[in-house]
């Protein structure tokens, strides 16, 4: 067994992956094609997203054999993560790439009606591996996972597309994913044994150990030089123990965000909380208050009705009285000439009445 820098670090990924050979090796088994050369482009990118999880990219161009044995120009773009959620940048890096107007070719053919040499341009074909430092979910069991570009008709049945249509080629591109989990559990062909040293994907775990006889071929070889290489080589060292003390501290800081925005967010549920218990109160007050006026309401109209009633009182009262002084006049204009109880007759009352207004 032999202890190796940890390559699921970007800093050890990139200084393997700029050895021609490793990048051959790599390449060239996860395509399942013969990489004939391989350069790395210098825009590698790294970025520490606002959740904490990190993801890495390189981009190379190559030569490759296509099905047909024919040299091909392509464009590779290797991205690798170990956590999920990292969809939104993958998908960013890639629409990058089609954008990129430098990712073409240029061929020199012969114009058929003219027989003159004339240059055309030729979209790059891409190609795109993800190495992840997660499964892909239930159902998904497999180490690596290659999409080619599938056509069919309106039956369903394959359409052979040409390796020289541009419009179809250019605007597709195949993709692999890499499991890196799973390289070392389901080990079944040659190219698992190669990704297993990717299996160890514990982002605090510098150095592995690795088996170096566990693939008897060249390829394995030569990852494993590659790997004690960079063990030994002291700015890589520098250079990982920089990485990891970043990562850690971003790591912690990124946590320590997402607790204070838990934080943040448990206040504000607390608040709309309140806030919801208020408005119930404030709600029950309002019903009590309309209670109330409806009440008020219906003592105001009773007290309408009261004094209906008290002026109905009044009214009748005035015409007691007036129909009593008219009773009086009445009496006291007859008491001339007749006696008490001949006006008492007359008025048709009684003769004690008529002699109680008579001694008024």
């Amino acid at each position: 067994m032999a202890h190796v820098v940890n390559p699921i670090y970007d800093t050890v990924f990139k200084y393997i992956m700029q050895d021609e050979k490793v990048a051959k090796v790599l390449i060239g088994n996860i395509l399942k094609t013969k990489v004939v050369s391989i350069q790395m482009n210098n825009n590698e990118y790294a970025a520490m997203l606002p959740d904490g999880k990190k993801v890495f990219k390189l981009d190379f161009s190559a030569t490759i054999l296509d099905k047909a044995g024919k040299q091909q120009l392509v464009h590779i773009e290797v991205q690798k993560a170990l956590e999920e959620g990292e969809i939104m940048r993958f998908r960013h890096y890639l629409g990058a790439i089609y954008m990129d107007a430098t990712k073409k070719y240029q061929e020199t053919i012969s114009n058929p009606k003219t027989n003159e040499q004339i240059t055309v341009e030729h979209p790059l074909p891409i190609h795109t591996i993800y190495i992840l430092g997660h499964t892909l979910g239930d159902g998904l069991s497999e180490s690596v996972m290659h999409g080619e570009n599938i056509f069919k008709d309106q039956d369903g049945n394959i359409i052979q597309i040409p390796e020289n249509n541009d419009y179809i080629n250019g605007l597709t591109h195949t993709v692999t994913f890499v499991i890196a989990p799973l390289t070392k559990k389901n080990v079944k062909t040659h190219l698992d044994r190669l990704l297993s040293i990717f299996s160890d994907c514990e982002p605090n775990k510098e150095e592995i150990e690795i088996d170096e006889y566990f693939d008897d071929s060249d390829d394995y070889r030569t990852l494993m030089k590659a790997l004690q290489k960079a063990s030994v080589d002291k700015q890589l060292r520098g250079n990982l123990e920089l990485e990891q003390y970043e990562w850690a501290k971003q790591t912690k800081l990124m946590r320590r965000n997402i607790e204070l925005q838990g934080m943040v967010d448990a206040k504000e549920k607390q608040l709309l909380q309140k806030d919801a218990q208020l408005s119930q109160k404030d709600a029950q007050l309002s019903q009590k208050d309309a209670q109330l006026s409806h009440k008020d309401a219906q003592l105001s109209h009773k007290d309408a009705q009261l004094s209906q009633k008290d002026a109905q009182l009044s009214q009748k009262d005035a015409q007691l009285s007036q129909q009593q002084a008219q009773l009086s006049a009445a009496i006291k204009a007859l008491s001339a000439t007749n006696s008490a109880e001949q006006i008492a007759q007359i008025l048709n009352v009684s003769k004690q009445q008529v002699e109680m207004i008579l001694k008024q």
